[in-house]
């Protein structure tokens, strides 16, 4: 077959092809209904949908189809699932909508090569959901986490004596998924934070509770500058001492902490308090118990030496634990509460010689006190807590803190060493700082004489396991390098067993 024989007869096929075409569509394209894919829900149709959803276009004369939109968004289709009478399509996720544009045209259009097509079509989407909210380190803004932030509309806050309760201002990331919202002026009640979108409103418990977890000193003397630790504090206006007495130079450094200066003039102990925009909230432990030593659970202030029999509250200091009057701890260890004890190495101490170190180290051992009134009480809870003053960095050596009498430290043991797990591989302190370890942290199998420490003791279950309430500071080494004299140099006071952290 000749070149000239070919190319008529393409162009003859071609023309029939078209012909065919225009001959099948009776008329111009017509969209009747759009139904789901499922099969199971033919006979439902609808005239909104989010995008995303895989819809069949249904009608009459729609062969030759060139192009489907939806709000003049283009949409893919596969032409093997494109007919005359039904188009199967999906949404494109990326459809304009009335929350992204009021002014879609709220359709969806087909082009074929005979004619153009619309209908009357809503894309919406989701409800918002909020699934928590946080603040910013300064509590000038919340972040806001959830779902279908899009279309918002405003941001209120449960806000008294604000100017508003809208938010000042907001932007919202581009998966809309998060908010960050500028929080107006005045003080919450306890309501929810709202968000209002095109479709619709979430909302969210609102304000999150202020909370105080702990303080750097709970037995600070007056004068002394604390740092009170806790969650969403934010706006604080007042903090209360024992007596109703406030606190001076309320500074924040955080939403999770700010540092107050402690008043003169507590006589007792009691909680310690705070006000914020957020809120009230107080303490978990006792301020400035060493003013009275509750017992049960005061262990030791230091403040006799050498007790008469039966007088609570005070030690004994054994060996080269060494005391320190109040009036030298008032100069050598600024804002002690009295009389204090000193523990240090006054020589060397050998590798991986653990507790074996004391005769030439330091140990304080604290006569009998009640920890709690029922020995039957369940450990887990209960914590051990003292101050330490630690001018000097602390890169060495250990406390090994046992229950136990002379020569029977074998029922349950604690290690302290912060420099270890302080990321630095060193320790100091400014001045006095508390120091939290709880009873589940005192295991057994740590005996007198044991050389290196081991961690695969059990703890207690009740105080009842305890074979008695008398308590050794012992300076130890269970490194496997020397410790050289004087490494180890820590006041101590206020030993205590409390509930909670």
């Amino acid at each position: 077959m000749t070149k000239k024989l070919i190319i008529p007869i393409i162009l003859l096929i071609s023309a029939l092809i078209q012909f065919g075409c225009k001959k099948n569509e009776s008329g111009p394209p017509m969209i009747n209904a759009v139904r789901l894919i499922d099969t199971t829900k033919r006979d439902s149709t609808f005239t909104e949908a989010v995008p995303g959803t895989e819809i069949v276009i249904q009608g009459a004369n729609m062969g030759g189809l060139q192009a489907v939109y939806f709000n003049d968004t283009s949409a893919y289709f596969n032409p093997v699932y494109a007919t005359s009478s039904n188009i199967i399509v999906v949404i494109p996720s990326t459809a304009q909508t009335a929350a992204t544009n009021p002014n879609v045209p709220s359709e969806i259009k087909i082009v074929t090569n005979h004619g153009t097509a619309t209908y009357k079509f809503t894309l919406y989407l989701y409800p918002p959901t909020i699934n928590s909210i946080s603040f910013n380190n300064a509590g000038t803004a919340v972040v806001i986490s959830g779902t279908n932030f899009e279309g918002i509309k405003k941001i209120t806050f449960p806000l008294s004596g604000g100017v508003a309760d809208t938010a000042l201002s907001y932007t919202v990331n581009s998966t809309f998924t998060q908010i960050t919202a500028q929080i107006p002026p005045g003080t919450a009640f306890q309501d929810s934070l709202r968000v209002f979108c095109t479709w619709g409103t979430a909302s969210y418990s609102y304000p999150p509770p202020m909370t105080i977890t702990s303080v750097s000193n709970e037995n600070a003397v007056a004068g002394t500058t604390i740092l009170v630790n806790g969650t969403n504090l934010i706006g604080i206006t007042k903090v209360i001492f024992p007596g109703g007495i406030e606190g001076t130079s309320i500074t924040p450094v955080n939403v999770t902490q700010f540092s107050v200066v402690v008043p003169s003039g507590i006589t007792a102990p009691d909680t310690l308090r705070i006000q914020g925009g957020l809120g009230n909230a107080s303490s978990p432990q006792l301020f400035d118990s060493y003013i009275t030593a509750p017992s049960p659970g005061y262990l030791s202030t230091f403040e006799v030496q050498w007790p008469a029999s039966g007088t609570p509250n005070d030690s004994w200091l054994g060996w080269t634990g060494t005391p320190v009057t109040a009036a030298t701890a008032a100069t050598t260890y600024p804002g002690a509460t009295g009389a204090v004890s000193l523990l240090t190495n006054a020589g060397p101490m050998g590798k991986s010689i653990g507790c074996l170190s004391q005769a030439n180290a330091g140990t304080l051992q604290l006569n009998p006190e009640p920890w709690v009134s029922n020995l039957s009480t369940p450990i887990s809870g209960y914590s051990m807590k003292f101050e330490v003053n630690v001018p000097n960095a602390w890169t060495m050596g250990e406390i090994w803190i046992a229950v136990g009498g002379w020569y029977g430290w074998s029922s349950y043991t604690a290690r302290y060493a912060p420099w270890s797990t302080s990321g630095t591989g060193s320790y100091q302190t400014n001045g006095w700082v508390t120091v939290t370890i709880p009873l589940t942290q005192f295991i057994q199998g740590n005996q007198y004489w044991t050389t290196s420490w081991t961690t695969g003791g059990a703890p207690a279950n009740t105080f009842n396991d305890y074979p008695s309430t008398a308590v050794g500071f012992l300076v130890a080494n269970d490194m496997a390098v020397a410790v050289p004299a004087g490494a180890v140099n820590i006041a101590i006071d206020n030993v205590r067993i409390v509930q909670g952290q």
